[in-house]
């Protein structure tokens, strides 16, 4: 397998792996070991721990956190857990 792609994989995996990450906002790209985590998140604390669960993957060169803080509105940001209930 590519190691990029096996790299990808592995943050992922790290990504749903940690309760405070909500790995489907996140997009991960791996080019030469080099991963970039980009996406929109709700606050910066979800932004420092996507990093720090992907900075735990072994084999990477280096990590680019491009994850952008969003906060949701009040009423988004229940249409969203209504969603993610049915989900």
């Amino acid at each position: 397998m590519n190691p990029d792609i096996q790299l990808r994989h592995d943050v992922f995996a790290q990504l749903n792996w940690d309760p405070a990450v909500n790995a489907c906002d996140v997009d991960v790209q791996v080019k030469n070991g080099v991963a970039t985590l980009r996406g929109e998140v709700a606050d910066e604390a979800q932004r420092e721990a996507a990093e720090r669960a992907a900075r735990r993957t072994d084999g990477l060169a280096t990590l680019l956190n491009r994850l952008i803080v969003r906060p949701a509105r009040a009423n988004e940001s229940r249409d969203l857990d209504v969603q993610r209930s049915f989900a």
